[in-house]
């Protein structure tokens, strides 16, 4: 009957059906997300630093003539990246591509977050829409059965004006949800890159019905993302610090000169030299200090972030114990109640035992029930994807109990 009114309804309004996204959709159209080439380049670009950091230094060629020598010489200067200079600087790009490969692999998380935090917003948006299109069906039965009461001389015309106010403000109601599943359906689209004029609803399962136990989930945040990254930003400020210290040592090159048509010399000749680069005025020991001192703060960084990430665990755990005590409370105990009460005062009306003021409140009650209950799923299924990914799993998997 429900979706009977709510099709008619949009029907009259000449509004296209919503199309229904289940979350598995989502989570699948988000490597076409535009979002989703960004870390993806990212990591790319990191990926080739690493093969441009095997880059020799670039040879120096020289040509020149002489009015009484040589009427040509040419030279080959060749810099030799000897004591280790050109592997540390390798093994800092790779560190480097790591961190790179780690805040990608966040930035996923967070997209993927984003995207099931959306769905949730348009499935608890769908549900608020049903119980205000279950409110309004209910105040047009009492509008309904108002008038019959006053055609039949038992009722007056208070109760039908009364009843007829009701049922505007349930409609108002039902147009207000209507409009902010829509607004949730165009947030949707736009973190997934759908075409947000295009009217969706929510489909399937809501997360949230289970979770592990606290200890297994603290005993996986070695393996949290954020951990990785932060451990991979101390490797690369190691790494940092190593080619500094290697800088201190000095930079051998060969040169080799050859002369030519030289009425002074007979023949031609040949040249050869190695050159030393002493770095007497590079300042090396301030650049190791500040490196050592990057690579200390990378250390206290990630000692907070196992810290951060140790509090957030717990008191996500903490927020879907609560969120999925008081759903259960209100599926369990308290919406059955006050169903059975809103059936037994509209009856009562029907029968002229109580009058239309006690109807309309108990139905008043249990609309605002149904949407507090909608709510708190929402609430529910969001406090279930914050916990995983507080605990470093994918937001919008499946949990291992």
């Amino acid at each position: 009957m429900l979706a009977a009114s709510v099709a008619v309804a949009a029907t009259a309004r000449g509004d296209a059906d919503p199309k229904p996204v289940r979350l598995a959709d989502v989570i699948a159209a988000l490597p076409q997300a535009p979002a989703t080439p960004i870390a993806v380049r990212e990591a790319a670009a990191a990926d080739a630093d690493v093969g441009a950091a095997n880059a020799w230094p670039s040879p120096a060629v020289h040509v020149q003539t002489n009015r009484l020598t040589a009427k040509l010489a040419a030279g080959l200067l060749l810099p030799l990246p000897i004591f280790g200079t050109l592997g540390a600087a390798r093994h800092e790009a790779a560190a480097r591509a790591a961190v790179v490969h780690g805040e990608s692999a966040v930035a996923q998380r967070e997209l993927r977050r984003r995207a099931v935090v959306a769905w949730i917003a348009l499935a608890r948006a769908g549900a608020e829409l049903e119980a205000r299109a279950v409110a309004a069906h209910q105040a047009a039965d009492l509008e309904r059965v108002a008038k019959g009461r006053l055609a039949a001389g038992a009722g007056g015309e208070v109760d039908v004006t009364t009843a007829a106010a009701a049922r505007a403000r349930a409609d108002v109601a039902v147009s207000s949800a209507r409009h902010a599943q829509a607004a949730a359906a165009a947030a949707l689209a736009g973190v997934v890159g759908w075409d947000p004029m295009q009217p969706l609803r929510a489909d399937g399962a809501w997360p949230g019905a289970t979770a592990a136990p606290l200890e297994a989930l603290r005993a996986r945040l070695p393996r949290h993302p954020d951990h990785a990254l932060a451990t991979a930003r101390v490797s690369a400020a190691d790494a940092t610090t190593a080619r500094a210290r290697k800088a201190r040592y000095p930079g051998l090159g060969v040169e080799v000169q050859v002369s030519f048509d030289d009425p002074t010399t007979p023949g031609t000749d040949v040249l050869g030299g190695l050159l030393i680069d002493v770095p007497i005025f590079a300042r090396t020991g301030d650049q190791i200090r500040a490196a050592s001192a990057r690579a200390a703060a990378e250390r206290a960084r990630l000692a907070a972030e196992d810290a951060q990430l140790g509090g957030e665990l717990v008191a996500a755990y903490r927020r879907w114990q609560a969120a999925s005590e008081t759903v259960a409370a209100l599926e369990r105990d308290v919406l059955p109640a006050q169903e059975r009460a809103a059936a037994l005062a509209t009856q009562a009306y029907r029968e002229g035992a109580r009058d239309l003021s006690t109807a309309l409140q108990a139905d008043r009650d249990l609309a605002g029930l149904r949407a507090d209950l909608a709510t708190a799923r929402g609430e529910l299924a969001t406090a279930a994807i914050e916990l995983q990914v507080a605990a470093g799993e994918e937001p919008g998997g499946s949990s291992a109990p």
